[in-house]
């Protein structure tokens, strides 16, 4: 059958006719959950022509904020630095409910399936009011709906002024999977660290962490989250959040900070969407980026992850749940090439969740992302309208180009302009 017929929920035992991509070739074949090295005889599923179709990894998302997704417009549409939208969020959280979040949250998860996203790992803050973890409950509660769908990791992420006592005891008996915090903007970020880092030890979980969320060249969180968990075990997660202040100190601090990490098994998320939004408004001359040093961080040898972070709420109102819009902003702001940029939003992404590969080599897990395009560049160039995703050997979404009408030119007096492949410009 055509790739163009597939729908949810099909099984697919081969795809032929890919156009050649990465470690995949034309012929890409499936059978008990695993990529194999040829079709086999009376294989489960359909044998699919892929013909002007790539196969790409699936996405994965490191940074999201699913409990504040969809709140620009009920919070004053807000706009401006980092600080401006903690302030809004403080001054409007209180009346985010249980089913607000839980709303939002899942119209942000169905958008990232829908755009070839498998994986996801949410923060959610303590919210305010009477029932502060409403957040992590509906969380919980969605990470077993979109079970075997969606992988979701929920972060606990405690503010300053939250520590990690009776309310971060419940938030583990709930069930999150990550402690969190933000210590760059506690008054002793150190000790911050400190009460974060002992407290995952407690419950034997993982950390990942806003961190360095500056521009401040003296925000060194990052090399002190690498000294502080460097003996950990190699399995437990330990992972970084945009580090916007590496972009701003010299080379040998950079250097030597990023050799630690290298050691201590951090992984880096960076989110330079909200980064870019959010950073740089008391600069109006040579405005900084917000974005860490990429290609130093993969020189460096440490696993580098690309999170969405925010979906239209006070910290962007721009966010779409497309990971594809994020790879794009690391090719134009990051300078990574357009496979560089896919591989950190997706393989860089399963690595630092904790994921088994899904590259489409032999023995990896049947997960693909089926995008019409002739390269990657081209698909994060024409933002991969027609996507099919496939988990596990079986189509789990399918999202399909609009197709809109013009005005019929052929009427029109003939044009001047010089033909191309396109067409006359008009």
């Amino acid at each position: 059958m055509d790739a163009e017929l597939l729908e949810p929920g099909q099984r697919v035992a081969a795809l032929t006719g890919l156009t050649p991509t990465g470690a995949i070739g034309e012929v890409l074949a499936f059978a008990d959950g695993r990529v194999i090295d040829a079709p086999a005889r009376g294989g489960v599923g359909e044998s699919v022509d892929a013909t002007g179709w790539i196969a790409l990894p699936p996405l994965a998302d490191l940074h999201a904020h699913l409990d504040k997704g969809y709140t620009w417009t009920s919070f004053g549409q807000p706009e401006g630095s980092l600080d401006d939208a903690i302030a809004c969020w403080i001054d409007h959280g209180e009346d985010h409910s249980y089913a607000d979040i839980k709303r939002g949250a899942r119209r942000h998860l169905i958008a990232a399936l829908h755009a070839g996203v498998t994986a996801v790992r949410s923060h959610t803050n303590y919210h305010l009011g009477d029932d502060p973890l409403r957040g992590v409950r509906a969380l919980v509660e969605l990470r077993a709906e979109f079970a075997g769908i969606v992988d979701l990791q929920v972060v606990a992420s405690p503010g300053p002024s939250d520590g990690p006592d009776d309310l971060g005891r419940a938030a583990v008996a709930l069930g999150v999977d990550l402690i969190g915090g933000f210590p760059h903007l506690a008054e002793d970020p150190t000790a911050d660290l400190e009460r974060a880092a002992a407290f995952a030890e407690e419950f034997g979980l993982g950390m990942d962490l806003h961190t360095d969320e500056t521009l401040d060249p003296t925000s060194t969180g990052l090399a002190e989250l690498a000294a502080r968990t460097r003996h950990w075990p190699a399995d437990v997660i330990r992972s970084a959040g945009h580090c916007v202040s590496l972009s701003t100190q010299d080379a040998e601090v950079r250097a030597r900070t990023l050799a630690a990490v290298a050691e201590a098994g951090v992984s880096i998320i960076t989110n330079p969407l909200t980064n870019l939004y959010l950073q740089g408004w008391e600069h109006p001359v040579s405005t900084p980026r917000g974005i860490p040093p990429l290609r130093d961080v993969l020189a460096a040898g440490i696993i580098l992850a690309a999170g969405g972070d925010n979906v239209q709420d006070p910290f962007n109102p721009l966010g779409n749940a497309d990971m594809i819009d994020v790879a794009s902003a690391l090719v134009i702001a990051g300078h990574l090439s357009p496979s560089e940029a896919w591989q950190v939003s997706s393989t860089g992404g399963r690595a630092a969740f904790g994921l088994p590969p899904a590259d489409g080599r032999v023995d990896d897990v049947a997960d693909i992302v089926l995008v019409r395009a002739a390269h990657t560049a081209e698909a994060l160039a024409e933002r991969a309208p027609d996507r099919i995703v496939i988990r596990d050997g079986r189509v789990i979404a399918v999202r399909r180009r609009v197709v809109g009408s013009v005005l019929d030119l052929h009427p029109l007096p003939v044009s001047p302009s010089t033909p191309t492949s396109e067409g006359a410009l008009i």
